[in-house]
């Protein structure tokens, strides 16, 4: 087992990934409630942690408060330009909006940001819907707590989320990934090298894609955290991935496992990249890299180093 060293001398920050297996599925046989470390699926609980990704909309929550915004507003409260305006203008408002975190345009959580920075992070909400409707972000990370439900317009129930201020962040897929594989080489560059950067930039491209479709989810038992959290810093997979491509391996499974070894009061996951090289199947082992994540807080956590070893 060998460390990954730092690549081209920048810091690494934390990163996570996503799992081979099903994340609503416990397989401990406790039942998936979080004492046992299990995480599996089930009904939300007051303070039940929540890392989700997705997009910002509104709701009403009535058709009366509907319609005290649009008087107020003097315009349809359904167009998002000009609400936020209002909101710009009159930002005591904003608490009068139900603020949802959407997953394919269905909204999962409702978000009541509380305490003595609430207004912070209505601010940081109405930043994120601005950006999302002038087509500079794609998706946000909201991290926090479960602390009840309450009923949109439509009659849907959803859980209502108390989210903390340090894990709400938006970004855009190409921006994400300009930052985790750094700036294209100049045009007087190699041609090898031209392709390397190429080939970096799919592959982080294709794990973000494989956590924003085929393992999309609500962010609510361990591993799922451990993957959405994987997709809101990329920066270890870029390392791991640049450090595949000297070997021209590619990416096979993201799994996740829990972690052997956890210090008191964590929720330790281990997160496992395995790389294989298509053209020396036979004849190479494939290329396993591996990080630790705590999730026992709102916020993610990776501990320990980046390992990387050979596997059959």
């Amino acid at each position: 087992m060998e460390d990954i060293p730092d690549v081209q001398g920048t810091e690494v920050r934390p990163s996570v990934e996503l799992s081979g297996s099903n994340p609503s599925e416990c397989g401990c046989g406790c039942g998936g409630g979080r004492d046992c470390g299990c995480g599996g699926d089930r009904a939300g609980q007051l303070g039940e942690l929540v890392y989700a990704l997705g997009e910002i909309g509104i709701d009403f929550g009535t058709e009366t408060r509907r319609a005290a915004l649009v008087q107020q507003m003097d315009a349809n409260a359904q167009n998002l330009s000009g609400l936020l305006e209002y909101l710009d203008k009159n930002p005591w408002d904003a608490a009068a909006i139900i603020w949802t975190l959407a997953v394919d345009a269905t909204p999962v959580y409702a978000i009541r940001p509380q305490g003595a920075f609430a207004s912070d992070g209505y601010q940081r909400l109405r930043e994120f819907l601005s950006e999302q409707v002038k087509g500079q972000i794609e998706r946000v990370s909201i991290g926090g707590v479960l602390s009840g439900t309450i009923t949109l317009l439509s009659g849907l129930e959803i859980p209502l989320v108390q989210p903390e201020l340090r894990c709400m962040y938006s970004w855009r897929t190409d921006s994400l990934i300009e930052a985790a594989a750094g700036k294209a080489p100049e045009e007087s560059a190699s041609a090898a090298d031209q392709e390397t950067y190429l080939r970096k930039v799919a592959g982080v491209r294709s794990f973000l894609e494989r956590v924003y479709y085929e393992a999309r989810n609500k962010g609510r038992s361990s591993q799922e955290r451990a993957i959405n959290y994987a997709a809101t810093n990329a920066f270890n997979v870029a390392r791991i991935f640049e450090a595949a491509l000297k070997d021209e391996m590619e990416l096979d499974t993201v799994e996740v496992e829990p972690s052997p070894v956890c210090p008191p009061g964590s929720d330790c996951w281990d997160v496992k990249l395995v790389f294989f090289n298509p053209r020396r199947m036979l004849d190479q082992a494939r290329r396993a890299y591996r990080f630790t994540l705590d999730v026992s807080d709102s916020c993610p956590l990776m501990m320990g180093k980046l390992r990387s070893w050979s596997v059959r």
